[in-house]
């Protein structure tokens, strides 16, 4: 009874602290800062566990949570998807399409599911978009959050990413093989990892590869050397096809493994929020500035 006791009165603690924190960016006038602290409220009540994909547009982002996750859940095709925030959970089947500049709707099911995909393309009008379907690959309060591309001529979209960043538990960066070390990935990456992030990378789209050129350890040694570089230390680099399944550099199975294993265990939660409330802390002082 002890131990409840104490692990109870520590989860009051954290929950008087974001509120606390809640309270005091409002007063300040830091808006932004105030919302997520909420947001992080919420999440830890939930007790939510919150695994993101992050990339550039064209890495496979939609495409490879899709393939983790069993089912068509997200809009996947050659232009840009995911304009906004795309966040899935395993529930009763619904869908709610948040918007910039007036409340928030619900679909309850059966609603028009590529008119809901259709919203996910729409960054201008709606900011975000929650999806609770009936699937047994989500284990309960397992959130799967799906990012937009961190694309160079899009500052709007990296600006929504990284407002969404302090709710993950969790990243997989996914790369195109062809722009693997292109210098956004390795200072979006070194970012992540100054947040404390648990941080996997993913190389994509290795189908691409021509081992007459360069031999496929050459290019992994190459990849990881350039992250070094960068003092970038993931907690995994995976390479991946969805293309050629049997690839036989591919790491998909492994991927699927690591994910479904993290969301059982859902481990290091306290951890995890209050690196996000640091993360917070460092937004609001440089606000203040």
């Amino acid at each position: 009874m002890g131990k409840v006791s104490v692990k109870h009165q520590e989860n009051l603690r954290l929950e008087a602290s974001l509120f606390h924190l809640h309270k005091q960016f409002q007063a300040a006038g830091d808006e932004q800062q105030a919302a997520k602290a909420i947001q992080l409220l919420k999440k830890w009540v939930n007790g939510e566990f919150v695994v993101a994909f992050c990339g550039h547009f064209s890495a496979g982002k939609s495409s490879m949570i899709n393939e983790l996750m069993g089912q068509a859940i997200l809009p996947a095709s050659p232009i840009p998807t995911s304009a906004n925030l795309v966040s899935v959970k395993a529930g009763d089947e619904h869908a709610t399409v948040y918007y910039r500049k007036q409340p928030p709707v619900r679909y309850e099911a059966p609603y028009e599911y590529e008119q809901i995909k259709q919203f996910a393309v729409d960054g201008d009008e709606v900011e975000s978009i929650h999806l609770s379907i009936d699937t047994d690959a989500i284990p309960k309060n397992v959130v799967v959050m799906d990012t937009p591309g961190i694309d160079s001529t899009d500052d709007a979209h990296r600006v929504s990413t990284e407002s969404a960043l302090h709710l993950a538990d969790v990243i997989f960066y996914v790369m195109d093989y062809n722009h693997v070390q292109a210098e956004l990935n390795l200072q979006f990456a070194k970012q992540l990892q100054e947040a404390n992030k648990t941080l996997y990378l993913i190389v994509n789209q290795i189908d691409k590869h021509q081992e007459d050129q360069l031999t496929f350890q050459a290019f992994k040694e190459s990849v990881e050397t350039s992250f070094l570089k960068w003092n970038v230390r993931p907690e995994g680099i995976f390479y991946t096809s969805l293309k050629e399944p049997t690839n036989r550099h591919n790491d998909l199975s492994y991927v699927k493994s690591l994910l479904l294993a993290m969301m059982m265990e859902k481990e290091n939660r306290h951890q995890h929020i209050q690196h996000a409330m640091q993360m917070l802390i460092d937004d609001h002082l440089a606000f203040i500035e």
